[in-house]
């Protein structure tokens, strides 16, 4: 089955987001990244809480491609362990539907 995914993937700079973001759209593994600047992340690592100032990165793709974007995430991701949360399945209109299809070569 071909569904929309949101994925949800955050980052150290702006810079850094692009960079995702752009790989992503060039290699046809998102249809649309949405940057959001400016995020406080709180989290545990190593045993101790931290906070960082983040950017969030919100990824719109199709489910045949998702474990492609993400092996490039990967490799482009500052972080050892970058977050990778993909929603599934995502109810979006057919339009919306049909159009990251299409530019995720999947129609």
């Amino acid at each position: 089955m071909n569904s929309l995914c949101v994925v949800l993937t955050t980052t150290n700079s702006v810079a850094s987001a692009n960079t995702i973001a752009s790989a992503l759209l060039e290699r046809k593994l998102a249809a649309c990244v949405q940057i959001l600047p400016g995020i406080t992340s709180l989290y545990r690592w190593e045993g101790k809480i931290a906070s960082d100032q983040e950017i969030q990165l919100i990824i719109k793709s199709t489910s045949p491609v998702i474990d492609e974007a993400y092996e490039v995430v990967k490799r482009l991701h500052p972080y050892n362990v970058p977050e990778w949360v993909v929603l599934n399945s995502v109810v979006a209109s057919e339009d919306y539907l049909r159009w990251a299809q299409q530019v995720t070569n999947q129609m």
